[in-house]
Protein backbone atom coordinates (compact mmCIF):
# COMPACT_ATOMS: atom_id res chain seq x y z
CA UNK A 1 0.00 0.00 0.00
CA UNK A 2 1.46 3.34 -1.04
CA UNK A 3 2.13 6.41 1.03
CA UNK A 4 -1.09 8.23 1.88
CA UNK A 5 -3.23 5.21 0.92
CA UNK A 6 -4.43 4.31 4.40
CA UNK A 7 -7.23 1.76 4.49
CA UNK A 8 -10.61 3.09 5.51
CA UNK A 9 -13.15 1.09 7.52
CA UNK A 10 -15.93 -0.55 5.53
CA UNK A 11 -18.82 1.94 5.29
CA UNK A 12 -22.15 0.80 6.71
CA UNK A 13 -24.48 3.25 4.93
CA UNK A 14 -23.86 4.04 1.27
CA UNK A 15 -25.86 6.29 -1.05
CA UNK A 16 -25.46 5.57 -4.77
CA UNK A 17 -26.82 7.70 -7.60
CA UNK A 18 -27.38 6.12 -11.01
CA UNK A 19 -27.98 2.83 -9.20
CA UNK A 20 -30.55 1.41 -11.62
CA UNK A 21 -27.97 0.40 -14.25
CA UNK A 22 -24.31 0.24 -15.21
CA UNK A 23 -21.64 0.93 -12.64
CA UNK A 24 -24.15 2.18 -10.08
CA UNK A 25 -25.97 -1.13 -10.17
CA UNK A 26 -22.74 -3.12 -10.05
CA UNK A 27 -21.53 -1.12 -7.04
CA UNK A 28 -24.81 -1.62 -5.18
CA UNK A 29 -24.49 -5.39 -5.64
CA UNK A 30 -20.77 -5.31 -4.78
CA UNK A 31 -21.40 -3.60 -1.45
CA UNK A 32 -24.59 -5.48 -0.55
CA UNK A 33 -24.05 -7.56 2.59
CA UNK A 34 -25.61 -8.15 6.02
CA UNK A 35 -25.39 -5.03 8.15
CA UNK A 36 -25.16 -2.72 5.14
CA UNK A 37 -27.72 -0.03 4.33
CA UNK A 38 -27.89 1.05 0.70
CA UNK A 39 -29.76 4.13 -0.49
CA UNK A 40 -30.15 3.53 -4.23
CA UNK A 41 -31.17 6.43 -6.46
CA UNK A 42 -32.29 6.25 -10.08
CA UNK A 43 -35.06 7.17 -12.50
CA UNK A 44 -36.25 3.73 -13.64
CA UNK A 45 -38.54 2.25 -10.98
CA UNK A 46 -38.52 -1.27 -12.42
CA UNK A 47 -34.75 -1.57 -12.71
CA UNK A 48 -34.24 0.12 -9.36
CA UNK A 49 -36.57 -2.44 -7.79
CA UNK A 50 -34.56 -5.26 -9.36
CA UNK A 51 -31.32 -3.85 -7.94
CA UNK A 52 -32.92 -3.49 -4.52
CA UNK A 53 -34.19 -7.07 -4.62
CA UNK A 54 -30.75 -8.40 -5.55
CA UNK A 55 -29.11 -6.38 -2.76
CA UNK A 56 -31.66 -7.58 -0.21
CA UNK A 57 -31.00 -11.18 -1.21
CA UNK A 58 -27.41 -10.57 -0.13
CA UNK A 59 -28.60 -9.36 3.25
CA UNK A 60 -28.44 -5.58 2.82
CA UNK A 61 -31.09 -3.13 3.88
CA UNK A 62 -32.21 -0.98 0.95
CA UNK A 63 -33.96 2.39 0.65
CA UNK A 64 -35.18 3.32 -2.82
CA UNK A 65 -35.20 6.84 -4.18
CA UNK A 66 -36.85 7.04 -7.59
CA UNK A 67 -35.43 10.47 -8.34
CA UNK A 68 -33.89 12.33 -11.25
CA UNK A 69 -30.57 13.75 -10.01
CA UNK A 70 -31.49 17.05 -11.68
CA UNK A 71 -34.30 17.47 -9.13
CA UNK A 72 -32.44 19.34 -6.40
CA UNK A 73 -35.29 19.46 -3.90
CA UNK A 74 -36.13 15.76 -4.19
CA UNK A 75 -32.48 14.76 -3.94
CA UNK A 76 -31.98 16.87 -0.83
CA UNK A 77 -35.13 15.62 0.88
CA UNK A 78 -34.31 11.96 0.25
CA UNK A 79 -30.64 12.13 1.23
CA UNK A 80 -31.30 14.17 4.38
CA UNK A 81 -33.98 11.69 5.44
CA UNK A 82 -31.56 8.79 4.99
CA UNK A 83 -28.76 10.63 6.79
CA UNK A 84 -31.01 11.46 9.73
CA UNK A 85 -31.99 7.80 10.14
CA UNK A 86 -28.52 6.33 9.60
CA UNK A 87 -25.61 8.69 8.83
CA UNK A 88 -24.27 8.23 5.30
CA UNK A 89 -20.67 6.96 5.45
CA UNK A 90 -20.10 6.96 1.71
CA UNK A 91 -21.66 8.84 -1.21
CA UNK A 92 -21.04 7.35 -4.66
CA UNK A 93 -22.20 9.64 -7.48
CA UNK A 94 -22.22 7.51 -10.62
CA UNK A 95 -25.23 9.02 -12.42
CA UNK A 96 -24.27 10.37 -15.81
CA UNK A 97 -25.09 10.44 -19.51
CA UNK A 98 -23.02 10.55 -22.67
CA UNK A 99 -23.42 12.17 -26.07
CA UNK A 100 -21.68 11.00 -29.23
CA UNK A 101 -21.90 12.32 -32.80
CA UNK A 102 -24.25 10.42 -35.07
CA UNK A 103 -21.84 9.85 -37.95
CA UNK A 104 -18.12 10.09 -38.63
CA UNK A 105 -17.11 13.62 -39.57
CA UNK A 106 -20.11 15.26 -37.91
CA UNK A 107 -19.73 17.69 -35.05
CA UNK A 108 -21.61 17.59 -31.78
CA UNK A 109 -25.11 19.05 -31.48
CA UNK A 110 -24.30 21.82 -29.03
CA UNK A 111 -27.97 22.56 -28.36
CA UNK A 112 -28.01 19.38 -26.26
CA UNK A 113 -24.88 20.13 -24.26
CA UNK A 114 -26.74 21.97 -21.50
CA UNK A 115 -28.86 18.86 -20.84
CA UNK A 116 -25.74 16.74 -20.47
CA UNK A 117 -24.10 19.22 -18.08
CA UNK A 118 -27.31 19.35 -16.07
CA UNK A 119 -26.93 15.63 -15.28
CA UNK A 120 -23.15 15.18 -15.23
CA UNK A 121 -22.33 18.33 -13.28
CA UNK A 122 -25.41 19.71 -11.56
CA UNK A 123 -26.64 16.22 -10.71
CA UNK A 124 -23.41 15.58 -8.83
CA UNK A 125 -23.74 18.87 -6.94
CA UNK A 126 -27.33 18.01 -6.04
CA UNK A 127 -26.07 14.80 -4.44
CA UNK A 128 -23.16 16.47 -2.65
CA UNK A 129 -24.89 19.57 -1.31
CA UNK A 130 -27.06 17.86 1.35
CA UNK A 131 -24.50 15.25 2.43
CA UNK A 132 -21.03 16.81 2.33
CA UNK A 133 -21.65 19.46 5.05
CA UNK A 134 -22.94 16.77 7.42
CA UNK A 135 -19.94 14.56 6.76
CA UNK A 136 -17.64 17.49 7.46
CA UNK A 137 -19.41 18.28 10.72
CA UNK A 138 -19.08 14.61 11.77
CA UNK A 139 -15.45 14.67 10.60
CA UNK A 140 -16.01 11.35 8.85
CA UNK A 141 -17.13 10.09 5.48
CA UNK A 142 -16.12 9.27 1.96
CA UNK A 143 -17.19 10.67 -1.41
CA UNK A 144 -16.64 9.07 -4.82
CA UNK A 145 -17.14 11.28 -7.88
CA UNK A 146 -17.10 9.86 -11.38
CA UNK A 147 -14.87 11.32 -14.04
CA UNK A 148 -13.54 9.30 -16.96
CA UNK A 149 -10.31 8.57 -18.78
CA UNK A 150 -11.94 10.72 -21.47
CA UNK A 151 -11.18 13.68 -19.20
CA UNK A 152 -7.47 13.20 -19.96
CA UNK A 153 -7.81 12.27 -23.64
CA UNK A 154 -10.95 14.09 -24.86
CA UNK A 155 -12.55 12.20 -27.77
CA UNK A 156 -13.38 14.49 -30.72
CA UNK A 157 -16.79 12.83 -31.06
CA UNK A 158 -17.94 13.60 -27.51
CA UNK A 159 -16.42 16.93 -26.42
CA UNK A 160 -19.23 17.92 -24.05
CA UNK A 161 -19.06 14.58 -22.25
CA UNK A 162 -15.28 14.87 -21.92
CA UNK A 163 -15.62 18.45 -20.67
CA UNK A 164 -18.13 17.45 -18.02
CA UNK A 165 -15.86 14.67 -16.79
CA UNK A 166 -12.79 16.92 -16.79
CA UNK A 167 -14.76 19.36 -14.63
CA UNK A 168 -15.57 16.55 -12.19
CA UNK A 169 -11.90 15.56 -12.00
CA UNK A 170 -10.87 19.15 -11.24
CA UNK A 171 -13.68 19.64 -8.74
CA UNK A 172 -12.98 16.34 -7.03
CA UNK A 173 -9.26 16.92 -6.58
CA UNK A 174 -9.83 20.46 -5.30
CA UNK A 175 -12.51 19.23 -2.90
CA UNK A 176 -10.24 16.39 -1.74
CA UNK A 177 -7.66 18.94 -0.65
CA UNK A 178 -10.27 21.04 1.18
CA UNK A 179 -12.18 18.23 2.87
CA UNK A 180 -9.12 16.29 4.05
CA UNK A 181 -8.75 18.67 7.00
CA UNK A 182 -12.33 17.81 8.01
CA UNK A 183 -11.74 14.05 7.99
CA UNK A 184 -13.65 13.46 4.75
CA UNK A 185 -11.99 11.58 1.88
CA UNK A 186 -12.82 12.44 -1.73
CA UNK A 187 -11.83 10.16 -4.62
CA UNK A 188 -12.30 10.63 -8.35
CA UNK A 189 -13.10 7.46 -10.31
CA UNK A 190 -11.89 7.52 -13.93
CA UNK A 191 -12.91 4.33 -15.73
CA UNK A 192 -11.94 3.36 -19.23
CA UNK A 193 -14.34 1.24 -21.28
CA UNK A 194 -16.79 -0.67 -19.10
CA UNK A 195 -19.40 -3.01 -20.56
CA UNK A 196 -22.54 -1.05 -19.68
CA UNK A 197 -25.62 0.22 -21.50
CA UNK A 198 -23.95 3.62 -21.89
CA UNK A 199 -20.83 2.16 -23.52
CA UNK A 200 -23.04 0.02 -25.73
CA UNK A 201 -24.86 3.09 -27.03
CA UNK A 202 -22.09 3.96 -29.49
CA UNK A 203 -19.73 2.23 -31.91
CA UNK A 204 -15.97 2.70 -31.59
CA UNK A 205 -12.83 0.84 -30.69
CA UNK A 206 -13.10 -0.07 -27.01
CA UNK A 207 -9.67 -1.29 -25.92
CA UNK A 208 -9.37 -3.14 -22.61
CA UNK A 209 -13.16 -3.38 -22.19
CA UNK A 210 -14.01 -4.83 -18.77
CA UNK A 211 -17.22 -5.94 -17.10
CA UNK A 212 -19.16 -3.71 -14.73
CA UNK A 213 -18.59 -6.26 -11.97
CA UNK A 214 -14.82 -6.13 -12.46
CA UNK A 215 -14.95 -2.32 -12.46
CA UNK A 216 -16.97 -2.30 -9.22
CA UNK A 217 -14.35 -4.46 -7.50
CA UNK A 218 -11.56 -2.14 -8.66
CA UNK A 219 -13.46 0.90 -7.44
CA UNK A 220 -14.11 -0.66 -4.06
CA UNK A 221 -10.42 -1.50 -3.63
CA UNK A 222 -9.46 2.05 -4.57
CA UNK A 223 -11.94 3.53 -2.10
CA UNK A 224 -10.68 1.25 0.66
CA UNK A 225 -7.24 2.76 0.07
CA UNK A 226 -8.61 6.31 -0.11
CA UNK A 227 -6.93 6.83 -3.48
CA UNK A 228 -7.17 10.30 -4.98
CA UNK A 229 -7.71 9.01 -8.53
CA UNK A 230 -9.04 5.52 -9.18
CA UNK A 231 -8.26 5.08 -12.88
CA UNK A 232 -8.36 1.81 -14.80
CA UNK A 233 -7.23 -0.03 -16.81
CA UNK A 234 -3.85 1.40 -15.86
CA UNK A 235 -2.38 0.98 -19.35
CA UNK A 236 -5.19 3.01 -20.92
CA UNK A 237 -4.92 5.68 -18.22
CA UNK A 238 -1.18 6.03 -18.80
CA UNK A 239 -1.70 6.22 -22.56
CA UNK A 240 -4.29 8.98 -22.05
CA UNK A 241 -1.90 10.94 -19.87
CA UNK A 242 1.03 10.47 -22.25
CA UNK A 243 -0.91 11.68 -25.30
CA UNK A 244 -1.15 15.07 -23.60
CA UNK A 245 2.61 15.40 -24.15
CA UNK A 246 2.43 14.77 -27.91
CA UNK A 247 2.83 17.60 -30.43
CA UNK A 248 -0.60 18.92 -31.32
CA UNK A 249 -0.54 17.71 -34.93
CA UNK A 250 0.29 14.17 -33.82
CA UNK A 251 -2.18 14.25 -30.94
CA UNK A 252 -4.99 15.25 -33.32
CA UNK A 253 -4.18 12.39 -35.69
CA UNK A 254 -4.13 9.92 -32.82
CA UNK A 255 -7.47 11.08 -31.43
CA UNK A 256 -9.17 11.15 -34.84
CA UNK A 257 -8.12 7.53 -35.36
CA UNK A 258 -10.56 6.54 -32.62
CA UNK A 259 -13.79 7.92 -34.01
CA UNK A 260 -17.09 6.99 -32.38
CA UNK A 261 -20.64 7.17 -33.69
CA UNK A 262 -23.92 6.85 -31.82
CA UNK A 263 -25.96 3.74 -32.50
CA UNK A 264 -29.45 4.39 -33.86
CA UNK A 265 -32.16 4.35 -31.20
CA UNK A 266 -34.58 1.44 -31.54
Amino acid sequence: MGLGQERTPTPRTIAITGASSGLGRALAIEYAAPGMTLAVIGRDATRLGEVAAAARQRGAGVCIGQIDVRDRAAMSAFLLEIDAATPIDCLIATAGVTMVTRAAGEVEDLTKSAELFEVNLNGVMNALAPVAPRMRRRRAGQIALFGSIAAFAPPPDSPSYAASKAAIVAFGLATRALYHADGVSVSVVCPGFVDTQMTGSYDSAKPFLISAEDAARRIRRGLERRKAVIAFPRSLYLAAKLQQLLPDSLRRRVMLAFRATARPQV
